[in-house]
């Protein structure tokens, strides 16, 4: 029985709940549309997931079979949770840290809170479609020859786009050198379990692994997973480190839907993926025949190591189209919603239980708009593909004094906020950074394509900036 099961049963059993929630499962005064029947806090017989011993315990280990990892560890605060626990289990402060610019904010926060010293390797911006390549080897090998001090590396494999680095050469150069490897694997919960996508970073070498598992699979926002993958990783430090970056009462219903999860790919996994990928292939050759839209599939080699078909890329390239605007069109006149855009193009995020119906509305709308188009130039942005001049560590930039300008006002000032295009949810500037004029002309850019381009701090169109007494 697991954890969904149990608590099914409980749900339906005559026990009165004297403790939290305080819905109390009364469903006369709480709305339909959330299982407040399971939804309960540590009482007997349900284990504790910051001192796992029984079901929770048990649920996690069948989770790290399945992945084949050394230990599995169930989030319920995202991936975010699980990168900020993560980096601050392997790095004491001051410690340095080399990076993928293409992270999430999330490692930047992480990076931010235990005062670390940031460096960042730069994937290539591909030739066809202005999007990051794979992180090459030779590029970290290089950046690690020139900072011993560093500790940790990190990178996103797939990116949000579906572009996958060879992790098990990068693995080897980061553990020759010393350091430990973390891959924010969150677009990726669904590699390894078939031939038609790439293998998991758990596989390749990886110390670390975090992944969303309601990004690709099916289980509610909010869940996630964290591996650990290598004798390297104190678990002691990381259970603790998992205690201080989750709630302390978790969600049993996520916890629930991880191990139903879990437990769906043991018994239906090798089925659903076949479909899925026959799903794919009729997909594929549907959007082949597009003239002037088209379904962007990268070939691999020197700047793409592999590539998660998943991610169904479509590029706006010979189009007077944006990205944004394919998406708002496949929305409002095929009520069709896909994950994100950008000026170049628009996403669609694929899963196991995407359905026939669902690929074909795709597939169809597509066409239609592809024979509707008129030739237009490719819109190119290359805000992402330039590294600024940092000035602080974000830590620093963050602890100055500041105050808060529009953007027009900014150049050449020393940013104290950080500014992304929400999603990806990937930083175009860092605190510490300084903001050059062509950045600035890379955002109006962004926001006159449509793209939501945020500041954690203040409206659209202002940013905070270290006061010019720290200018240097």
């Amino acid at each position: 029985m697991n954890l969904r099961e149990k608590l099914l049963n409980y749900g339906k059993g005559k026990a009165y709940p004297f403790h939290m929630p305080g819905h109390k499962r009364n469903r006369d005064f709480c709305s339909n549309l959330f299982p407040y029947e399971i939804d309960i806090t540590e009482i007997a017989e349900f284990d504790n997931l910051h001192h796992a011993e029984g079901i929770l315990k048990d649920a996690m280990e069948k989770a790290s079979a399945l992945w084949g990892s050394k230990e599995s560890f169930f989030l319920i605060n995202g991936s975010s949770g699980g990168l900020l626990a993560a980096i601050r289990a392997v790095t004491q402060f001051g410690d340095g840290v080399l990076l993928s610019r293409g992270c999430h904010r999330a490692v930047y926060h992480g990076i931010e809170l235990c005062g670390l010293h940031a460096r960042y390797c730069l994937p290539p911006l591909l030739q066809d479609i202005p999007i990051l390549g794979s992180l090459s080897p030779q590029t970290v090998r290089q950046a690690l020859e020139s900072f011993p001090e560093c500790r940790l590396v990190i990178l996103t494999s797939p990116t949000y786009e579906g572009v996958v680095s060879d992790i098990r050469q990068i693995a080897q150069i980061v553990h020759a050198a010393g350091c430990l490897l973390l891959v924010d694997e969150a677009h990726g919960a669904h590699l390894g379990f078939s031939d038609g996508f790439p293998d998991t970073a758990i596989h390749l070498g990886a110390d670390l692994v975090i992944q969303s598992l309601h990004k690709t699979l099916p289980s509610p926002t909010q869940t996630a997973i964290l591996h650990i993958c290598s004798d390297r990783v104190d678990r002691d430090e990381m259970r603790r480190q998992l205690s201080v970056f989750q709630s302390s009462s978790p969600s049993y219903v996520f916890l629930a839907e991880i191990d139903a999860c879990v437990s769906l790919l043991q018994r239906q996994g090798k089925m659903l993926f076949d479909a899925y990928e026959r799903r794919l292939d009729w997909l594929e050759e549907k959007l082949s025949s597009m003239q002037r839209f088209s379904h962007y599939l990268p070939k691999k080699g020197e700047q793409v190591f592999d590539f998660d078909r998943g991610k169904v890329l479509l590029f706006s390239g010979n189009t007077n189209q944006s990205g944004v605007t394919l998406l708002q069109t496949l929305r409002e006149k095929y009520d069709l919603e896909l994950e994100m855009a950008q000026p170049a193009y628009a996403l669609a995020m694929t899963s196991i239980l995407d359905t026939d119906e669902g690929m074909r509305r795709l597939a169809e709308a597509m066409q239609e708009l592809d024979a509707q188009a008129k030739s237009g130039t490719m819109i190119r942005h290359t805000a992402l593909f330039r590294l600024p001049e940092t000035v602080l560590d974000s830590a620093a930039a963050l602890q100055c004094p500041w105050e808060r300008i529009t953007l027009a006002a900014s150049r050449d000032r020393i940013a104290a906020d950080y500014m992304w295009a929400y999603p990806p949810g990937i930083p175009l500037i860092v605190p510490g950074e300084r903001i050059s004029s062509e950045f600035l002309q890379e955002v109006q850019m962004l926001q006159q394509t449509g793209v939501n381009v945020q500041c954690a701090y203040g409206k659209t169109g202002e940013i905070r900036v270290c006061a010019k007494d720290m200018e240097v």
